[in-house]
């Protein structure tokens, strides 16, 4: 024990000497390789864990790289749209597909939308074709979802979008056939395109749909156009067909024929759209062509009889002009518009193009005045605030006094093919163009009531 001293001033000395100087024996050899054995556990356990740090690190940095790199792509996924056949449809047709998320379309689809309807400044739908796609939005028309009906087999189709939730599609699964009775089928949804039902309708001899009408859940009209090559020039044959049920059973109410009596749908003149105002009066109008006029018929009845509407021609013009009616539109029951298309010609040749109200549902309709140059079509949101396009300058014109003065609201940007085939707007300010780029036809929007213009929907 009195060695104690002595034999720790020893190993203290090896030990700092790094074991440098002869080793020492015995208990002090134990002793000493005892320590040195700590010494350098302690030295590895340090680098192991300075390694496991620098590895963490790494790690982290990698993730959040990776979690950029995510958020970077903007994806919203949507259950896929589901087709639920309705009783009618045979078992062996059924169309089906399991709801599995599916992303966005994103702000730049590979499609051209061909028509469109905005509902609300948020929601909206877009129809494409080439694709064959339905495309909804709920942020305004920032980003776009692909709400096609799975499975659907799209030949000759058309749509109506009566609200945020409810839409129809028409579609012919043999276009412009001229023999046997073929169906019809008709896609409903109910909740924004997330669900699909079908069903279909037998329309003996009847080429395609060429529009689909609702004016509520319930009560809508087909109208069948009848393929052109099956008919005379200057003739349009089609059929009408009716629902109360939204479209999971449909009737044939009336149709064209030659007879001239009243009450039918002449065959002669080009019959382009098809709108109902309530469950029980609709019109149809169009143009005749050279020296017929226009074509402008209303049904009070739901559609089974139809009686041609007069309109006070302007002093210029004649009832056998080259003209046609166009941008019919009711904003309720009672007030609508439309526009004379072509009702004469100025000195130059240039068509002159008149616009037309009614505040008591059509029953009777005022002239109003010549819209500006190169103005063809209008939009009324309400009785006193309308706009229409200038298709040569491409500009927006706005009237705050239910068309009788117009004046520029801005221009819309395009390129010498730009076109714009179709415009709506649901606030003063908040509005929408269908086309006006030579790639295709984009959906451009407003928020300042046509002074500003950008794309959110393009080819």
């Amino acid at each position: 024990m009195n060695n104690r001293p002595d034999l720790e001033s020893r190993l203290r000395a090896y030990l700092s000497s790094g074991a440098r100087t002869q080793a020492p024996s015995g208990m002090e050899g134990r002793i000493a390789a005892r320590v040195l054995g700590r010494r350098y556990s302690w030295a590895f356990q340090l680098l192991a864990a300075a390694a496991v740090l620098v590895l963490a690190i790494g790690l982290g940095v990698g993730v959040s790289k990776l979690r950029q790199s995510n958020a970077a792509l903007k994806v919203s996924p949507r259950p896929t749209p589901i087709v639920t056949p309705t009783a009618s449809v045979s078992p062996t047709a059924t169309l089906s597909a399991s709801p599995t998320p599916e992303p966005s379309v994103g702000p730049y689809p590979l499609m051209a939308p061909t028509t469109f309807t905005m509902v609300s400044v948020s929601t909206g739908w877009a129809a494409g074709s080439g694709t064959d796609r339905i495309l909804r939005t709920s942020d305004g028309g920032a980003d776009w979802n692909d709400v096609t009906p799975r499975g659907a087999r799209l030949g000759n189709w058309t749509t109506f979008f009566l609200d945020a939730n409810n839409a129809w599609l028409a579609s012919s699964l043999q276009p412009g056939s001229p023999t046997s009775d073929f169906s019809v089928q008709i896609y409903r949804t109910s909740d924004g395109g997330r669900n699909w039902s079908r069903t279909g309708t037998s329309v003996a001899g009847w080429g395609f749909p060429g529009a689909i009408d609702f004016v509520d859940r319930q009560h809508g009209w087909l109208l069948m156009k009848q393929d052109g090559t099956l008919q005379t020039p200057g003739s349009d044959m089609l059929a009408i067909y009716g629902t109360a049920d939204g479209g999971a059973s449909w009737s044939k109410l009336s149709e064209t024929d030659t007879s001239g009596l009243a009450g039918h749908l002449p065959l002669a003149c080009s019959k382009t759209n098809l709108v109902f105002v309530t469950a029980t009066t609709g019109w149809i109008q169009g143009g005749c062509g050279a020296g017929g006029g226009y074509f402008l018929y209303v049904t009070r009845d739901g559609g089974r009889n139809w009686a041609g509407v007069s309109l006070r021609i302007p002093q210029q013009g004649t009832s056998t002009c080259d003209c046609s009616i166009e941008s019919l539109r009711f904003w309720d029951s009672q007030h609508g518009a439309l526009v004379l298309n072509g009702a004469y010609q100025d000195a130059r040749g240039y068509a002159q193009n008149f616009l037309y109200t009614t505040t008591d549902g059509g029953r009777s309709w005022q002239l109003g005045p010549l819209l500006p140059g190169n103005a063809f079509s209008v939009f009324f949101l309400d009785a006193t605030h309308g706009w229409t396009l200038d298709a040569k300058a491409n500009t927006i014109l706005f009237s705050g006094d239910g068309g009788q003065h117009w004046s520029i609201a801005g221009t819309i940007p395009s390129n010498s093919n730009g076109v714009v085939r179709d415009f709506q707007f649901v606030t003063a300010q908040v509005g929408w163009v269908l086309g006006a780029d030579s790639r295709g036809l984009p959906i451009l929007k407003t928020v300042d009531g046509g002074q500003t213009w950008t794309t959110q929907l393009a080819p």
